[in-house]
């Protein structure tokens, strides 16, 4: 078996490479290993691409990408109010798009393009079946067009046996029911008879949850035949699965929330908090002992956490006093603070001396291959072999563990304000009122971060965000803004606290979110301060040179993120390559939705719009950064990077976001991360909607550009096909 064999997808490492390459960062670290082993090591397993390895990525995904820009583009083109164009010609171009596409599903049936092809099919019937009912006005309701898509896409998903395609068939017979009892319940004279969540029947909405359930139940099964079986299957991917669990406990905890409060306007359902109390247990005893699965748990944990936080605010419903809601916030935080530590509890048991959701197996096999290529050698093997991977925690329950320390945060927040209260200090406010408790929950949080064990780092964390709202607010209403200053005010006080508190704080995620909204405030504030002070023409291009700095930046840290794990900046490395993005990605939505936001703060003097200057200067960044790497540096695979970045940089140009989102996506293959890839698709997609919708523009201009969005794409794709090199070097072994 080769290393491309055991190390790597077709298009993407496998997650035991990736976690493999992730350890030999803690060997640089630990000076076991030298920045020049570890990069070796990365290019063994394929995770820093070369030339063959991106074209393996990058033609899937440009296909991909533009063949579903053609199909927006349909969409919008069928949206348009086209009177002018007869009936048959409004078909044929509806249809001459599902007909190319089957062709090409016919012409590459073996290869990744028919894939993306037979999913852009599926989706394009909708816009024709829209066209049939725009054209001929059949009186139909929504659920009805539903419906007819469904049909089309479940033959699809039998014979492709993949998850998109099953996910789709999935969410359009969800939609498919949901519109059914939307129109019958307003069609309806009796609304009695409607006694369940917003329209559904009772007998309707039980059948529906236990539908879900057997669909589940069903997956499930058939994933659990595949992972024994045959691995590599489709099947065996744990996504949709997880998506279907948490919908079905979302919809559950909705309920059981609304029977406890009282929130709801139909009757109570005892039928379905049984069925969630069954659920869990059954998920429990499933999920812990039979085939473990951490996140799966998770959600049942998060679903849990919500039900009783509901039932503390229901206990302390009628008392408004201090000591009600004192007592109110402590048992709502201490309830947080267990469902955390269960988790975490979870996490130890069942994956202490193992990776999460990695084959051993694999570990194994690939930590061999690199034995017998002289890439690590048996003291390193053994290092790694020793590290407790309880410490690492997945995205997800990273993710469940941050949200929840916002909540905690705010928690603690209102018992300071509280204990302000009683008191007396809150009588006469001042800074000083606030800042020196603020000072005193970032002293506990300094120290709880401090201490070894995980569950300490996460209860420091909602400690450490706490005294960070606190100090913001201090230094805040130190300076006594008028409206006008008020958010340009807000924002110069926070910079300098966050910069402190992420130095003074050594948490990851503490880190990670101070980095990102630091990014974020930088550039808010100095778009702020640069229209009040300059020229407009002035203040876009210090606009733009800022964003460009900071991207520069990122860009640095990408190329030397390995040598700086040898560095004592080694934690700092992964807040700044993960929070500035973030930091963008938070600029690009504000620049869409701005004139809500500042309506929302009150809009400050000197405000202009953010989006052309964040586009000028991801550009700028982009393109002077992959210059210096291809001048300079004389980095591998240099001009592929330029390339990108002069086309990503094109797309920023006019919407932020879009080439944001493109350069994420090459930096989730640079990292060999398939989670960063999935996360920058949801971005790429959410930005591209928002934009969209508001873009001052006509439906049949938003088709047009959608159309030629995905001939570019495609055009894009056959040439990386065509000038790439497919041919792979074999230069692993340490001189």
């Amino acid at each position: 078996m080769t290393q491309i064999e055991a190390g790597s997808k077709a298009w993407m490492p496998s997650r035991a490479a990736e976690f493999l390459c992730r350890q030999t960062q803690h060997l640089v670290r630990s000076r076991i290993l030298t920045p020049a082993e570890c990069q070796r090591i990365y290019d063994f397993f394929g995770v820093r691409p070369d030339y063959p390895e991106w074209r393996k990525f990058l033609v899937p995904l440009l296909s991909l990408l533009g063949l579903l820009s053609l199909v927006a583009g349909a969409v919008f083109f069928v949206a348009w109010n086209w009177a002018n164009m007869p009936k048959m010609a409004k078909f044929a171009l509806a249809e001459l798009l599902i007909v190319a596409l089957a062709v090409v599903v016919w012409w590459r049936w073996y290869d990744g393009l028919a894939r993306s092809a037979l999913l852009a099919a599926g989706l394009s019937f909708g816009a024709l079946f829209a066209l049939y009912g725009q054209i001929y006005q059949t009186g139909a309701d929504s659920w009805e067009l539903f419906r007819a898509w469904l049909f089309v896409f479940l033959p699809l998903a039998l014979i492709a046996r993949q998850n998109s395609l099953w996910f789709c068939s999935w969410l359009l017979a969800n939609l498919t029911f949901q519109l059914y009892y939307a129109t019958v319940s307003m069609s309806l004279l009796d609304s009695a008879a409607f006694d369940g969540l917003d329209y559904f029947p009772a007998t309707a909405l039980y059948s529906y949850l236990i539908v879900q359930i057997l669909c589940l139940v069903t997956r499930e099964v058939l994933a659990l035949q595949s992972i024994k079986h045959n691995p590599q299957s489709w099947l065996a991917s744990r996504w949709f699965s997880r998506v279907m669990a948490g919908f079905l406990l979302l919809m559950l905890t909705s309920i059981v929330a609304g029977n406890i409060s009282g929130w709801s306007y139909g009757n109570h359902h005892p039928f379905i908090t049984a069925l969630w109390l069954v659920v869990l247990l059954a998920g429990y005893s499933f999920y812990r002992y039979r085939h473990p699965d951490l996140c799966m748990l998770t959600l049942g944990a998060v679903s849990l956490a919500a039900v009783g936080c509901v039932l503390i605010m229901q206990m302390f419903d009628s008392s408004y006093d201090v000591g009600g809601l004192f007592m109110l916030g402590c048992l709502m935080a201490l309830w947080l603070t267990g469902c955390g530590a269960l988790m975490l509890y979870w996490r130890r048991k069942l994956y202490e001396r193992q990776p999460v959701e990695v084959s051993s197996t694999e570990i194994a096999l690939l930590t061999e291959q690199l034995r017998q290529h002289n890439l690590l050698n048996q003291t390193q093997i053994e290092e790694i072999q020793q590290y407790d991977h309880s410490s690492h925690l997945p995205w997800y329950l990273r993710l469940t563990l941050g949200v929840g320390g916002w909540v905690a945060a705010m928690i603690i927040l209102l018992l300071l304000i509280l204990v302000l209260y009683v008191v007396g200090l809150l009588n006469d406010p001042n800074a000083a009122t606030v800042i020196i408790p603020s000072l005193l929950l970032a002293f506990v949080a300094g120290g709880l971060l401090r201490v070894q064990g995980v569950s300490k780092h996460h209860i420091g964390l909602a400690w450490a965000i706490a005294a960070t709202c606190g100090l913001c607010f201090g230094f805040y209403i130190l300076f006594e803004p008028g409206w006008e200053m008020s958010f340009l005010v807000g924002s110069l006080c926070s910079l300098p606290v966050l910069a402190l508190m992420a130095l003074a704080m050594s948490d990851r995620t503490f880190r990670f979110m101070a980095i990102t909204a630091l990014t974020f405030l930088l550039i808010l504030s100095g778009n702020l301060l640069a229209g009040m002070y300059l020229p407009p023409a002035a203040s876009f291009w210090t606009v733009s040179a800022l964003v460009a700095a900071i991207v520069i930046f990122w860009l640095w840290i990408i190329r030397e993120q390995i040598n700086l794990k040898a560095t004592s900046w080694a934690d700092a490395v992964s807040p700044f390559l993960w929070g500035i993005p973030s930091g963008l990605i938070l600029q690009c939505f504000s620049g869409i939705n701005s004139s809500l936001l500042f309506d929302f703060f009150w809009q400050p003097a000197g405000y202009f719009t953010l989006s052309q200057g964040t586009g000028t200067g991801i550009a700028a960044g982009l393109i002077l950064g992959c210059l210096y790497q291809t001048g300079v540096k004389k980095m591998p695979s240099a001009m592929l990077y330029l390339a990108a970045a002069v086309l990503c940089g094109a797309a920023a140009f006019y919407a932020p976001g879009i080439g944001l989102g493109l350069w994420l996506l090459l930096m989730a293959r640079y990292q060999g991360s398939q989670g960063i890839l999935a996360a920058s698709g949801c971005f790429l997609a959410l930005y591209v909607i928002d934009w969209y919708y508001f873009l001052g523009v006509s439906l049949l201009h938003k088709s047009l550009l959608m159309f030629v969005t995905g001939v570019v794409l495609l055009a894009l794709a056959f040439a990386a096909k065509k000038l790439i090199s497919a041919r792979k070097e074999q230069t692993y072994a340490n001189r």
